[in-house]
């Protein structure tokens, strides 16, 4: 296993070094804080929390995380940091949405502290004058929760701490995301970060709030921040051909399926149900699809 948590290795497990992080295949690099993942596009496995760099600011269940960069023996920087290799790699992650392992050094021992999403990354001065790779990263688990392996799953599900969070599966997401070259179904822009091309997954029925819409390719679209916003409050909705309206009936454009996206078409018409659309004004855009295609669970 390398993405994920490692089976039999409980939030909290202290090791005594780096070897034996190794060993276990908490972190895989014996030398530097942020382990590579073997897949390129879709970020690192782990990074390690050890205070070598005096940008990190650990908040415990938020952290903000430092990237790699040539220092003096000191420890001081000493050049600007770049998104790129491990840096990059790291980046990809809030692209994905692939959750790391995060160990932190305590009382000179590590100690594997549990899954963390990657919830942005960004450039800034640091304190010593030099530009800095940070990245702001956020528990996925709480110290007690169950950490058996991958989390990957059709269904979002709700883990059960002070109250019920979604726990999403990264792969679908990312799946969507990468089969539309990370370009907005709608508008077929591209966003071209430093972290690499960025979309958005876009869920037709939300995971939550009481919609409890599916975690499955179907249900997601690749989309530019703007029109993720849109379909979440209700700006646009599709019709079951995908011509894209606004609330007032007017067409947009056509949504771009790709043909290998069973996106389903019960799956618009349930968003067009939870945002108030007026049907009949949609009905008179394009003829009602089959039935058969798709039904909501």
């Amino acid at each position: 296993m390398t993405y994920g948590a490692v089976h039999g290795i409980p939030i909290g497990a202290r090791f005594r070094n780096r070897r034996s992080l190794y060993d276990a295949k908490i972190h895989r690099d014996i030398g530097r804080g942020i382990c590579g993942g073997p897949d390129k596009k879709r970020g690192a496995e782990s990074v390690v929390v050890s205070g070598g760099y005096e940008d990190d600011l650990d908040l415990c269940q938020i952290v903000y995380y430092t990237g790699i960069g040539k220092r003096n023996d000191n420890g001081r920087l000493i050049a600007d940091q770049e998104f790129s290799g491990l840096n990059r790699s790291l980046a990809m992650n809030a692209q994905t949405a692939q959750p790391i392992r995060l160990i932190r050094a305590v009382a000179g021992e590590f100690e594997y502290s549990g899954l963390y999403v990657v919830e942005d990354a960004f450039l800034r001065p640091g304190a010593s004058g030099f530009q800095i790779c940070q990245y702001r990263l956020r528990a996925l688990q709480l110290a007690g929760e169950s950490d058996n392996g991958d989390i990957k799953q059709a269904e979002a599900k709700r883990v059960l701490t002070t109250h019920y969070r979604l726990v999403r599966d990264a792969g679908v997401p990312a799946r969507v995301k990468e089969l539309y070259d990370y370009r907005c179904q709608v508008c077929d822009i591209r966003i071209d970060t430093l972290a690499g091309p960025y979309s958005e997954g876009a869920h037709l029925v939300p995971l939550g709030g009481g919609a409890d819409g599916p975690d499955i390719d179907a249900n997601v679209l690749s989309l530019c921040p703007n029109h993720h916003v849109m379909l979440d409050h209700g700006a646009i909705c599709f019709a079951d051909d995908w011509t894209v309206l606004d609330r007032d009936g007017h067409q947009l454009g056509s949504l771009n399926v790709h043909p290998d996206h069973q996106l389903e078409v019960a799956y618009a018409r349930a968003h067009r149900r939870l945002m108030g659309f007026n049907e009949l004004l949609v009905s008179l855009i394009t003829p009602r699809a089959d039935d058969r295609v798709g039904q909501l669970p």
